[in-house]
């Protein structure tokens, strides 16, 4: 990590690897632009199913504003989860996380080609989906925690350079 630029650490303090199904994901945060880029509004969509505020959202809470959703909010809210992973997974890497490659998510099916790189978000299994979409979510909405991650480095990084200088 000593070798690490500052450029570099922003970026690896804005995505996280996920492990599900057997083998590593590479994940990133997301921002509405990169949702209107896969073809969907759908942080607007999120926040208008509920009035809470998401700090404020219970599972309690988030229950009863599914019970009253319609039918066409949980067919989008179901578009949002697809569109989250399209945006935000970027790579796919072996058990150990030494080997990546870049990965494409598409919406529409018949935009599939996994010799090139691109995979039908449909062809994902929940048991992947569903961590995927949370980690994601979770690095979209941190509340601060990738400020923190970057400051950690920072921390580590000046007192590695204080070590190897010889000053305490």
């Amino acid at each position: 990590m000593g070798n690490t630029s500052l450029l570099e650490a922003i970026e690896q303090s804005t995505q996280n690897v996920v492990d599900a199904g057997g083998v590593k994901w590479k994940v990133r945060k997301i921002c509405s632009a990169d949702l209107a880029r896969v073809g969907h509004a759908a942080l607007a969509v999120a926040q208008g199913i509920s009035k809470n505020k998401p700090e404020e959202m219970t599972e309690e809470k988030a229950t009863e504003a599914v019970s009253q959703a319609s039918a066409k909010q949980l067919e989008t809210m179901a578009n949002l989860k697809d569109a989250v992973i399209a945006a935000g997974l970027i790579a796919i890497g072996d058990e150990k996380g030494e080997s990546w490659e870049d990965i494409k998510i598409v919406l529409d099916a018949s935009q599939s080609d996994a010799k090139n790189g691109r995979l039908w978000v449909g062809a994902l299994p929940p048991d992947v989906s569903d961590p995927l979409f949370a980690e994601i979510m979770s690095l979209s909405t941190d509340g601060g925690a990738a400020l923190d991650r970057l400051q950690s480095f920072r921390a580590r990084s000046r007192n590695a350079s204080r070590t190897r200088s010889g000053s305490k």
